[in-house]
């Protein structure tokens, strides 16, 4: 993936555009997720995309010109989930899955619940304790970092995630 972007200088508080510039990047595409996060329970909502495989953040790609927010509320409508009470927390976490050579942005969100429809997106979505793991390889590693990070009230698991 190749991204343009300007350069930026500030002298004296003001901004002074600096040069096109590009650089390769070694991912094929950027997603956004999130981590949906039940206060009463901190059970995860995780996706399922296809029969026998493993659960995944709801979310997908970015478009052009979207945000990362903006994309994941796009995706949540697209699969039929409908947050209760929700709290975007100004957290967020990334990872990056090998896989796919994809960078994923993952926005924490917490909720009360949420209404759960059918979707053509996935066959089913569900809460997940944060004991299970089921998610796809690494993520149930880097689920627990999240959580212990930007919402340790709400943590289950026992590893403390270190500063440093």
């Amino acid at each position: 993936m190749r991204a343009n972007y300007t350069d930026v200088w500030y002298l004296k508080g003001q901004e002074i555009s600096g040069s096109q510039k590009a650089v390769d990047l070694p991912f094929n595409r950027v997603s956004a997720r999130a981590i949906i996060v039940r206060r009463e329970d901190g059970s995860l909502l995780g996706t399922l995309h296809k029969q026998g495989g493993m659960y995944a953040l709801p979310g997908g790609a970015v478009e052009d010109g979207e945000s990362t927010l903006q994309a994941v509320i796009r995706e949540l409508t697209e699969e039929n989930i409908n947050l209760i009470n929700p709290e975007w927390l100004p957290s967020v976490a990334v990872d990056y899955f090998e896989g796919y050579c994809e960078l994923s942005v993952w926005h924490i969100v917490l909720v009360e619940d949420a209404d759960i429809g059918e979707s053509d997106e996935n066959i089913e979505s569900r809460w997940i304790t944060q004991d299970e793991d089921v998610w796809y390889p690494f993520m149930h590693e880097n689920l627990v970092i999240a959580l212990n990070l930007y919402v340790p009230g709400l943590a289950k698991a026992a590893t403390a995630v270190q500063s440093i």
